[in-house]
């Protein structure tokens, strides 16, 4: 069954659709099979994954009204990701959905319910509001993760959407597992930045994710030209931190373990001269990160070897080549 994972934070400009967008396609570049979810009638995921909202077909509206199935409604971008669209129409079905509806809350939760065997990760991304979508959103999640860029009202949101959280697991979905902070849109040379950080460390000392997004032009350009980080600029600071953190989102999954460990098995089988020249064509990829430094000295050394734990993996992976779908399949 999928893991659904809800970005959510009740304020509009924090990186929401970005997070979602190349955290899941740094997830089906890797062989995960995901579904994105467009929650937010705005339609910015839904542009970002490259589709007009203005000329869809259908939408999820058309799901939640039951008036076409959900193969019907689903975009295919790839062989393993796939979108959920949505556009300003559902915004004015909103009210209708909400008085028609024998149980509006579940919307959502009723469309995905007969496809979860279909996928690894269903991401959804939510609007800048709590209200019906966003309800339907943590109801059917199995998990949320906080979006927050570093500035004075999204960390104002934290408490409100908090609560809401716990309002929703004791009412609607009693498995809703609250599962970290990302912090987005970073420059840790402001004070601000950084005293941000600090009180997220403080309050949330086990839920903040060691990985950071920081301010990077080539973020904002992919998403005008409808594609990822990884599809539109895969050496700049954008796709170095997403990386950062899709790998850390994803460290306790099943198939990212069985992964990890094949790759780590096939590392020590090497001599000390293989290993050292491996690590050296690893060291070589992350140089143009490097040289240039990273912003936030307390994290350096864990985002570091982290990242240099999955460039040295890319390349043990043209040297052994890793189909996770057949040797998981064979470990189970």
């Amino acid at each position: 069954m999928a893991k659904v994972v809800s970005f959510i934070i009740q304020k509009g400009g924090c990186g929401k659709t970005t997070t979602t967008a190349n955290t899941a396609g740094y997830l089906a570049m890797h062989g995960f099979q995901v579904l994105a979810v467009d929650m937010d009638p705005q339609g910015n995921l839904t542009q970002h994954m490259g589709y007009d909202t203005e000329s869809l077909d259908h939408s999820i509206l058309d799901l939640f009204e039951g008036q076409y199935g959900f193969d019907e409604v689903i975009l295919q971008r790839n062989e393993t990701l796939h979108l959920l669209p949505n556009n300003l129409k559902t915004a004015s079905a909103e009210f209708s959905l909400q008085k028609n509806s024998l149980n509006p809350d579940f919307l959502l939760r009723d469309v995905l319910a007969p496809v979860m065997n279909r996928y690894d990760y269903v991401l959804l991304d939510c609007p800048p509001a709590i209200g019906l979508f966003s309800i339907n959103a943590l109801a059917a999640s199995t998990e949320f993760v906080l979006v927050v860029s570093p500035e004075f009202f999204p960390m104002k949101a934290i408490k409100p959407l908090y609560e809401t959280f716990r309002m929703v697991k004791s009412k609607l979905n009693h498995s809703l597992q609250f599962n970290g902070i990302i912090m987005t849109m970073c420059d840790f040379r402001t004070r601000h930045s950084q005293e941000v950080r600090s009180i997220l460390k403080k309050n949330f000392p086990h839920k903040l994710y060691n990985a950071y997004i920081r301010m990077n032009v080539s973020l904002k350009e992919a998403s005008s030209y409808g594609q990822t980080i990884f599809e539109y600029n895969p050496h700049s600071f954008g796709a170095f931190d997403y990386q950062n953190f899709a790998e850390e989102f994803i460290r306790d999954h099943h198939k990212n373990i069985c992964k990890k460990q094949y790759y780590q098995q096939k590392f020590e089988t090497l001599s000390p001269g293989e290993q050292n020249q491996i690590i050296m064509f690893a060291e070589q990829s992350l140089s143009a990160f490097v040289k240039n430094g990273i912003d936030n000295a307390d994290d350096d050394s864990s985002v570091l070897h982290e990242a240099l734990v999955v460039e040295r993996n890319k390349v043990l992976e043209k040297l052994f080549p890793y189909r996770m779908n057949n040797l998981v399949e064979d470990q189970s």
